[in-house]
């Protein structure tokens, strides 16, 4: 009796089974290699059920035996025929995800250009726009000051020109930390050199930058990627890391760029940063925009040991 029933349940199970196979014809295009496939499991289903004959009409035993037989021959070739087939959708899978990455990165590269664009006019309209502006202004005031006044009109008069001078100098800055023009118009080494230099006349840190690729120029997306993830860098242990010392090492080795940035500090969980931490060092935000210049990213990190980043861009 129990031997019945068990044999009920799986060929219930069975036809369950065909019938989910046979409902995924249409989502696999209709390929042959799943209707071979979903037949020979439905071939599978009517085997167990003439299985469950004996138990009732012993007489046809034998028949059922050799019918069996031949189901299970049937049973093989469809599946052996469908196996070989089956590559063509694995091959229309690896393609549908090789559209949707490309896609995803031509998406994310026309964010970026848009976004550099954006940078680059708004820092154009400060500097063309505001700068003239002040210099008109600390005209003015230079010529005032040569008139002669009251020393306290004097002592107005010079400490405004002090202040113009700080807003064009500061103009300057914001201008060129929004678009910078030494990446536009020197490449990649010489705007991190620059960049490099400014955080160093600021602050108490060391930073080392060490590179070999000179004045030699790179796809736009590729450098423009690559300064913002070294400014991030650098940002990121300025504000979380307590170091007092950064290494920066841009190399070029035939066919691709590899930087890699170190620093004494901290350190952090590199798990919960990755997966997108509320620590805000924008992590997960490099490693999208390296992953759309096919560039690899490896970040390690312990507490109290410092952080190593390798980055490698084909070029």
């Amino acid at each position: 009796m129990l031997t019945i029933v068990a044999l009920v349940i799986a060929i219930v199970m069975q036809f369950f089974g065909a019938i989910l196979a046979l409902g995924l014809v249409k989502r696999t295009k209709y390929s042959l290699s799943w209707i071979l496939i979903s037949i020979g499991f439905l071939i599978i289903a009517i085997q167990r059920s003439f299985e469950f004959i004996p138990f009732v009409w012993k007489e046809f035993e034998k028949d059922i035996s050799f019918i069996n037989t031949w189901l299970g021959i049937i049973t093989s070739i469809l599946f052996t025929v469908g196996i070989l087939l089956i590559r063509k959708i694995f091959i229309y899978l690896r393609g549908v995800e090789k559209t949707r990455n490309e896609t995803e990165k031509r998406v994310l590269n026309a964010v970026i250009q848009t976004e550099e664009s954006e940078r680059r006019r708004f820092a154009k309209d400060l500097h063309d726009g505001l700068g003239p502006l002040l210099s008109t202004v600390k005209m003015a005031i230079s010529s005032l000051s040569q008139d002669e006044e009251s020393k306290n009109k004097k002592n107005i008069i010079e400490n405004t020109d002090l202040v113009i001078n700080e807003a064009i100098k500061s103009l300057k800055e914001i201008s060129n930390n929004i678009s910078p023009h030494v990446l536009d118009n020197f490449g990649l080494a010489s705007a991190i050199k620059f960049f490099v230099n400014k955080i160093s006349g600021t602050s108490n840190i060391l930073i080392g930058f060490d590179c070999n690729i000179d004045n030699q120029r790179f796809d736009y997306n590729t450098e423009v990627i690559m300064y913002r993830v070294v400014c991030e860098l650098i940002n990121n242990t300025l504000k979380h890391a307590n170091a007092s010392e950064i290494t920066i090492q841009l190399m070029l080795h035939k066919k691709h760029i590899t930087l890699m940035y170190t620093d004494n500090g901290k350190g952090f969980d590199v798990s919960k940063i990755l997966d997108g931490g509320n620590n805000g060092m924008g992590y997960s935000n490099i490693h999208t925009r390296i992953k759309s210049i096919k560039g690899s990213l490896n970040v390690e990190s312990e507490n109290n040991k410092g952080t190593k980043v390798v980055i490698v861009i084909n070029v």
